[in-house]
């Protein structure tokens, strides 16, 4: 009898125990992702704040963290006196075009490599290894070639050498959506009387939607934020949003921080509305990508 009565005592005192245990595991993820989020989001924050702060607020101690009379003079001037309109509209035009040519190279590439192995089971890991070449390293005779093709300057020595440096992660990425789609959905729309081009066109890029949203997004983000290429293979026609951001920091203590914090925080907005506005097909791409069989 006393073991019986003993027996749901230690039950009731284990799920105490278990539940205690949970609770304390909740509360420190939660601890850490508020960590993380202050540690990340923090100088985001600041960077917003700063570029509504008036002039005399940077260096006031103690720290004005949220200014008492918000002000967008600093963007005004931006775009007024700092040519950012022109800046901000090279970014979107070059970002946008090497999006979509990234896109319209690398499908055709990697439907090749999963479907008929074009160039054996090497290519897609040369192509991933090729990514892996640091931008310095290409700089210096992409520089030369595009002096003597008459390229630099230009929208399309930009769209073009962001092309050919993303399309090896763009194919990479593809290859493994392509091969997680079956193939027998391609081959009854091909006896229904698709051709393959057709059936590619009609079928597979529909359903692997999700996937090429994923290598937009990819793509946008690593082309808005470049930065050695644009220094290097621009002038002032063809600057972009990052070239802007450096040329308000280097001033050594002439500085614009109002100014600098201002284009920080255009150079951010079009990759937050682009993930936003594809979100809905970045979780289904991601989960797709990770499928097999």
């Amino acid at each position: 009898m006393a073991i019986a009565i003993e027996r749901p005592r230690i039950v009731a005192r284990r799920a105490r125990r278990y539940r205690a245990q949970r609770g304390l595991a909740h509360v420190l993820t939660y601890l850490g992702l508020a960590a993380a989020l202050v540690f990340f989001l923090g100088p985001f924050f600041w960077i917003v704040t700063t570029s509504l702060k008036g002039n005399e607020d940077f260096f006031a101690f103690p720290p004005v963290w949220i200014p008492a009379e918000p002000s967008l003079a600093h963007y005004v001037g931006l775009f007024t006196r700092s040519s950012g309109a022109r800046y901000f509209t090279n970014s979107l035009v070059i970002s946008s075009l090497s999006m979509i040519a990234a896109l319209v190279v690398s499908l055709p590439t990697a439907y090749a490599i999963a479907r008929w192995r074009f160039g054996g089971g090497l290519l897609s890991v040369f192509l991933l290894v090729l990514r892996m070449l640091p931008a310095i390293a290409l700089i210096i005779p992409i520089y030369i070639m595009y002096k003597m093709l008459g390229l630099t300057n230009s929208y399309l020595g930009l769209v073009a050498v962001y092309t050919v440096v993303y399309i090896p992660f763009a194919v990479w990425l593809l290859v493994g959506f392509l091969r997680d789609f079956p193939v027998e959905i391609e081959e009854a729309a091909m006896i229904d009387g698709c051709s393959r081009l057709r059936a590619l066109v009609q079928v597979v890029v529909p359903i692997i939607a999700p996937g090429m949203a994923v290598v937009a997004l990819f793509a946008f983000i690593a082309t808005w934020n470049e930065f050695l290429f644009a220094v290097v293979l621009t002038g002032i026609e063809t600057k972009t949003m990052m070239v802007l951001v450096t040329s308000f920091t280097s001033g050594g203590t002439d500085m614009f921080y109002g100014e600098a914090s201002a284009s920080v925080v255009l150079g951010v907005l079009p990759a937050f509305a682009v993930a936003f506005m594809l979100q809905r097909y970045l979780v289904k791409g991601l989960a797709l990508g990770g499928t097999k069989g």
